[in-house]
């Protein structure tokens, strides 16, 4: 078999054009392939699918050293398929302008005319993947396909479309975001994050490379960028990666509002130690305790507890548990669970707990036994008051309310009854105006029980007082 003749370009050594010719056999596709695709396309294809050559094409043209490899004859088809996409584009542009055609016919056109000028610039990227035009052409033909798609909530579609335009502008940020935007919208969310890492890096990378002088960095966008990227990874169940995003988020952070976002959700992250799948499950049985079912809401903590991995989070499920029991009718269930959690939980020399996050649960014992007390108070008195007992020794924000039910419960054991009230002003300012009258309404008449007319006096003055700013205020 004859060997192949070899044409060498004036200047150029046969050994190097035997090479580059070698070369051009495995980095170019055949005309005959170029054809055989073109005539697909025309076959009515709608969108032309990503495929091995045409990524390689899209790739390609990314390095200008190779602008001169494409011959003649292929720079002549290229323009052609080139003319084709434009006057597709043209069309395209009148539809759109046109005001004689109803709107599901004019966007069945529109389709139809960017789907054949998609074809048309990807045939010719496919000739000539080094020209310009072409590129930039073709750029323009995915954003509006993906601006269309996104309309129409198309979001596989527009995936395909801006995957190919990531492989056009590597240089620009927005094709990525878009991307990571699509993919977080069909859920495969480790693509989003991967994608707004991308738009991320490539953003920051524009600047440090800017010809322009003194660009500064949009923070705001980088901080919701890396914020998404977080969500992304949430979602993804990926707890260690997420928390780099949210702190790479913090970093670029401008507001106490942006502050407080990033640090919130690495809250959420860390609240049983990484264990994302319990915090959507904490956040779901909450949601579904807000809609009132708390049964189920119940249910939902008793199974969600033995999947914790730490203490603090077993403890607010405790708490959430009880809250969902109390309010289902597990009263009793409710009063006990809690009492346990307040039992077991460090405190200071004060009774307050030692860690400020667990307030709320002694809060909610005290509310829960001082409700039981109000409850109880007509049906077994005694009962009544160990529930008012119970809510005042435990430090809670609203302790005062509990004292002055033990105080009035006790009338007739003067002495205590004052012990309780006396307990009860020194923090009035956590009752409201008819429960602060009561109290030294109450402190005055036991006061007179046992003679002490100064500190009657004095409790009267203030019971004066404050009917003066209850009259003036309303």
């Amino acid at each position: 078999m004859s060997k192949s003749t070899v044409y060498v370009p004036p200047g150029v050594d046969s050994s190097t054009a035997e090479r580059a010719d070698s070369l051009a056999d495995s980095s170019f596709v055949s005309l005959q392939k170029q054809e055989k695709a073109a005539a697909r396309s025309k076959e009515g294809q709608t969108l032309v699918q990503i495929s091995d050559s045409l990524w390689k094409y899209l790739e390609m043209g990314n390095d200008t050293t190779q602008i001169d490899s494409v011959g003649q004859e292929k720079r002549a088809a290229a323009v052609k398929a080139f003319n084709r996409g434009a006057k597709s584009l043209t069309e395209w542009q009148k539809v759109r302008t046109s005001e004689e055609l109803d709107s599901v016919k004019a966007a069945t056109m529109q389709a139809r005319l960017l789907n054949e000028a998609q074809a048309a610039f990807e045939e010719a990227i496919q000739l000539n993947p080094y020209d310009q035009a072409t590129r930039s052409r073709l750029g323009q033909i995915y954003e509006l396909q993906a601006e269309r798609l996104g309309r129409q909530e198309a979001y596989g579609t527009a995936i395909k479309v801006y995957e190919k335009l990531t492989r056009l502008r590597r240089d620009s940020y927005s094709p990525f975001l878009n991307l990571a935007n699509s993919y977080y919208q069909t859920e495969q969310y480790t693509e989003a994050a991967e994608n707004y890492r991308e738009a991320r890096n490539t953003y920051l990378e524009s600047v440090e490379l800017s010809i322009e002088e003194d660009v500064e960095v949009d923070s705001t966008l980088v901080f919701n960028i890396a914020l998404a990227e977080g969500e992304a990874l949430r979602y993804a169940r990926d707890a260690e990666s997420a928390l780099e995003a949210y702190r790479i988020a913090a970093g670029y952070a401008k507001t106490d509002e942006q502050v407080r976002t990033a640090e919130s959700w690495t809250e959420w992250i860390n609240w049983d130690d990484g264990n994302i799948a319990a915090s959507f499950a904490r956040d779901s049985l909450q949601s579904l305790a807000g809609q009132g079912e708390f049964a189920a809401a119940a249910e939902g903590f008793r199974a969600l507890k033995p999947r914790l991995q730490t203490q603090f989070a077993r403890d607010e499920i405790d708490w959430r548990l009880a809250q969902a029991e109390y309010q289902s009718g597990q009263r009793d269930q409710a009063a006990e669970r809690l009492q346990a959690l307040v039992e077991r939980t460090e405190t200071t020399s004060a009774g307050s707990p030692s860690d400020s996050t667990y307030q709320r649960y002694f809060d909610t014992y005290g509310t829960i036994c001082l409700n039981l007390g109000r409850e109880k108070r007509d049906e077994n008195i005694r009962t009544a008051l160990k529930y008012f007992e119970q809510a005042a020794e435990v430090s809670w924000t609203r302790r005062a309310l509990a004292e002055l039910e033990a105080g009035k419960l006790l009338r007739n054991n003067i002495e205590t009854s004052i012990e309780y009230l006396e307990r009860a002003a020194d923090d009035d300012e956590s009752l409201g105006m008819d429960d602060r009258l009561e109290l030294y309404r109450t402190l005055v008449n036991q006061h007179r029980r046992l003679g002490h007319r100064e500190e009657a006096e004095k409790y009267l003055k203030v019971m004066r007082r404050l009917k003066q700013q209850a009259s003036t205020s309303g």
